[in-house]
């Protein structure tokens, strides 16, 4: 209750005699609430009753003053649940909304709350804060949404909770596409915006600042002192597409992205931290366009590269419509420390359209610190155009960029945990260079949190915020993962439908293990919505035998739903029975699905798909993976794409997968092909999917007219090494490759015998490729192991053997 009574204490006032007081007016439904607004005065206090609002779709529209404003605010701080399709619009001048949570529905159009009730009624002078947004989700993964949309000028979103944001739009935008509000003045400060997972599509912004139609606009936004934990949406947090504003000591912690100079014009970088903690993807901040001023920050730990590392300078399009990168110009980078960080490109993204490059970056008292990396900087194109005074660096061997100082730097750590690079008595002694006056004409705030690391500075560096001090007083996010055991489910062979039935019962992160060597005929198609593990009991002879029993031929054994994560280990999968032959033995949904799911696959065998392209695994449309995993895997006698992820075909950069893992399996007797793996278009919002295949083989697969080994169209990074193809893709292609030129791909010790070509248009780096007559000890028994004598044995990057090594637990045992 602490805010509650602190915002009616601060909205009563002692009035002098003969005014007449404020009043409270109680309401309890939708109906109450609009009866409400049409006769509250300045002062007045709506209160919303505890419970669930459901379907309310509430416009709070009245007329404060600045000494007595309109308040709305929840009677029980935290229990006033909008549910459904209930939505918030406010519209007129000071207006205070406190205390609603919204949870469990999704907006039915425009924002959740929407700082306008239409184009011709804004809100000015007003406050929304202590509020939570939670998986406020529209089921169809890309129909857009933004949950706050800011309009007017001179609003405030302080102290706010939102998380969980799973279909596309931005989860808070400003708006400049009216006179009215731009130049806004608008405060986004002490928020917390919790996670929100990888939409796998541009439009997963967490805020944006305008957009590129008004980009040379000026917005005068200010977004300080908010908590940014897990912001994974794209690889764009903080988009800003306008000019003039202000982005001050927030703090981002293990976000997969950066905050982005998008579009627009001098704009202030200031005192902010990002700490990447080692994760992957992490990153800090990108810049296009010009006159912009990025000082006083801190970078640690950040792993991310391209256009997700600690900091990229990118090259531009000569003469840029609005739309696409303008040349950056006249921007001060000044007293910023990097520790740790594994990425800092200059000149990126020059590719035959973006030739143009930056001119008057000025690198002003850095410090850059990272002795395990050689190589921090990475450069496209000719830097000239950025100038380098007074920054010091310790990294590896490699020579730094011309004007950067070697130095050895003392290591501290601050009371916040933080590590502070500081010069020793060496490069203490040094001058620094001078930092030009604020380059943007705005009113400098003192950051007191990074700046230059000088001795005695580091008693003065400390975080800008703890996460406890975002969001709502009353309300405490749990974002630690379940370490609940789940219950172990034994279930015998051969009784019909019995493993159907026990997943019927089964609860999330259960076990359900087949201790039978037998059969486990499934003609209902089993729906995975929840964490499963299905598993084989350990020191069994022969894997249990899951078989289709079924007479559909668009049957799938096992079909992912919206929550479910899969594990499978040590099964036969077959999908024949004696009437038909199953579409697939896993799939996802047939409906969109909003969560994301994972498949994780081991010491399985796949067979017997043969008939009218069939595949082991398909994803369908609108459905989105964090992993799909294969290790010690064989797959045979298959007709289609054994592995398919290949639904979203619009081009628009949506893809299946995050990560496709295929670690040591054996590909053979396979129609079609292998795998592939789609995406289309060359949008940079996300740079996914990304391909592991290590120590694979690939026998009989893809000799088909128009077959293939490997299909990768649009995929963004792919790492195939120590494998295989043997008699395969001899119609044409072993592995097709097709990219815009900057995907990162890489293809190692791996051997092309009676095999197609590799097919690209652009090169694809290739290191120990070979061409060798290969042939292995019994196929005929799945023991694919080389014979001997060959270079190929010992001859992978870990030192084993190329290929699938069939003596791995699945290879010792039946596959029938």
């Amino acid at each position: 209750m602490r805010f509650s009574i602190h915002l009616l204490l601060l909205f009563t006032f002692v009035l002098a005699p003969g005014v007449s007081r404020s009043s409270t007016i109680r309401v309890s439904n939708a109906d109450e609430f609009a009866k409400a607004t049409k006769r509250v005065q300045p002062g007045d206090t709506i209160l919303m009753a505890a419970g669930t609002w459901k379907d309310a779709q509430l416009v709070f529209k009245a007329n404060g003053t600045s000494d007595k404003p309109v308040v709305l605010i929840a009677a029980e701080t935290g229990k006033v649940f909008l549910e459904g399709k209930s939505r918030l619009r406010l519209a007129g001048q000071y207006l205070l909304v406190s205390g609603l949570y919204f949870r469990n529905g999704q907006t039915p159009g425009g924002g959740v709350i929407e700082f306008r009730e239409n184009a011709d009624n804004m809100a000015f002078h007003s406050r929304v804060t202590d509020c939570v947004i939670e998986s406020y989700n529209n089921p169809e993964r890309f129909k857009e949404d933004i949950w706050v949309q800011l309009y007017g000028q001179h609003n405030r979103f302080d102290h706010n909770y939102l998380a969980g944001k799973k279909n596309g739009g931005v989860t808070l935008a400003v708006h400049l596409n009216d006179e009215k509000s731009r130049e806004n003045f608008h405060r986004i400060d002490h928020n917390y915006f919790g996670p929100r997972p990888r939409l796998g599509s541009n439009g997963g912004e967490t805020i944006r600042v305008g957009v590129s139609t008004y980009s040379l606009t000026s917005s005068r936004t200010i977004i300080e002192e908010n908590y940014f934990y897990q912001c994974n949406g794209e690889v764009e947090i903080i988009s800003i597409k306008s000019c003039d504003n202000v982005v001050r000591r927030n703090l981002f912690v293990e976000c997969e992205g950066g905050l982005v100079l998008r579009h627009g014009n001098r704009n202030l970088i200031e005192g902010n931290f990002f700490l990447g903690n080692g994760k992957p993807h992490t990153g800090g901040v990108r810049v296009i366009n010009a006159g912009h001023t990025i000082v006083n920050n801190y970078f640690a730990d950040l792993k991310g590269d391209q256009f997700r590392s600690a900091l990229t300078i990118m090259n531009a399009v000569p003469n840029s419509p609005i739309n696409r990168y303008h040349q950056v110009r006249d921007v001060l980078i000044a007293n910023n420390t990097f520790v740790n960080c594994d990425h800092i490109e200059l000149a990126a993204g020059k590719d035959l359209e973006r030739t143009a490059r930056p001119e008057n970056v000025r690198f002003i008292n850095n410090v850059f610190y990272n002795p395990a990396a050689d190589s921090l900087f990475h450069v496209y194109d000719n830097i000239s155009g950025i100038s380098f005074h007074g920054n010091l660096a310790q990294l590896g061997s490699k020579p730094y960029l011309h004007g950067m100082s070697a130095a050895t730097l003392k290591i501290m750590k601050t009371s916040d945990g933080l590590v502070v690079p500081l010069p020793g008595k060496k490069e203490s002694g040094k001058p620094l260079a001078e930092v030009p006056k604020d380059i943007t004409g705005m009113p400098r705030q003192s950051a007191g949190v990074a700046g230059a690391v000088l001795p005695g500075s580091v008693g003065t560096m400390h975080l800008p915020l703890k996460p406890a001090e975002a969001g709502p007083g009353w309300f405490r996010p749990n974002h630690e993962p379940s370490t609940k055991i789940g219950k172990v489910w034994s279930v015998e062979a051969g009784e019909s439908e019995a493993l159907y039935r026990v997943v019927q019962q089964a609860k999330a992160g259960d076990i359900i293990e087949l201790i039978g060597e037998g059969s486990y005929p499934i003609s209902k198609t089993i729906s995975i919505n929840q964490p499963l593990t299905i598993r084989a009991k350990a020191g069994l002879s022969a894997r249990p035998q899951v078989v289709y029993a079924g007479e559909a031929s668009d049957f799938s054994l096992f079909t992912i739903e919206n929550g479910g994560i899969l594990r499978l280990n040590g099964l036969s999968l077959n999908g024949t029975s004696k009437n038909d032959v199953a579409d697939c033995i896993i799939r996802t949904s047939q409906q969109p699905m909003i969560e994301h799911y994972s498949l994780f696959v081991n010491d399985c065998v796949f067979a017997d798909l043969a008939d009218s392209r069939k595949s082991a695994f398909r994803a369908t449309k609108s459905t989105y993976a964090d992993t799909i995993q294969f290790t010690n895997c064989i797959f045979t006698n298959i007709s289609g794409d054994v592995l398919s992820l290949a639904a979203e075909k619009e081009d628009k950069g949506i893809y299946n997968a995050e990560y496709v893992i295929l670690e040591n399996c054996l590909f053979t007797n396979i129609l079609t092909g292998a795998l592939d793996l789609y995406r289309g278009g060359n949008d940079e919002s996300t740079l996914g999917p990304f391909l592991t295949i290590n120590h694979c083989t690939f026998d009989m697969v893809g000799n088909v007219e128009l077959g293939h080994v490997l299909k990768v169209m649009g995929v963004q990074w792919t790492d195939i090494r120590n494998s295989l193809f043997h008699n395969s893709g001899r119609a044409g292609r072993a592995i097709r490759y097709e990219d815009y030129g900057w995907a990162y791909n890489r293809l190692s010790n791996c051997n092309f015998y009676k095999a197609g070509r590799v097919e690209s248009f652009y090169p694809i780096p290739q290191k120990s490729v070979t061409k060798l007559p290969t042939s292995f000890v019994d196929p005929d028994i799945f023991d694919y192991r080389l014979r001997a004598p060959s270079p190929l044995i010992g001859g992978a990057t870990d030192g084993r053997d190329v290929g699938f090594l069939s003596n791995s637990p699945v290879a010792v045992s039946n596959h029938n």
